[in-house]
């Protein structure tokens, strides 16, 4: 499956708000059940960041669709997983499933 959208380096505060509207025209656009996300360029993540990608995730599976993250970096699995919300990674980083971090 073929990302359509790719995460900027920083996932913060500071790009949240210039992402949401992108994402909202990207996810009504791409119609996959599916959608998938390449996350492997994020190299600074905040709790915002994190609290962007459940919205699209809770607005996706509202319409019976799901967000897949592709690569997810290490930076990216370290705040989902201290924030709570591993399972945004869970089924796409091995690290996760031995327990890191």
């Amino acid at each position: 499956m073929e990302p359509s959208f790719s995460l900027p380096a920083e996932l913060t505060v500071y790009t949240v708000g210039e992402l949401f509207p992108q994402c909202q025209v990207w996810m009504h656009a791409d119609a996959r059940p599916g959608l998938p996300v390449q996350a492997r360029d994020v190299t600074e993540v905040d709790a915002a960041g994190v609290q962007l990608l459940l919205s699209w995730s809770r607005t996706l599976v509202a319409g019976q669709r799901r967000l897949h993250l592709v690569e997810p970096s290490d930076v990216l699995v370290a705040a989902c997983a201290a924030l709570g919300a591993d399972g945004l990674v869970r089924p796409h980083h091995p690290a996760i499933e031995k327990g890191f971090p």
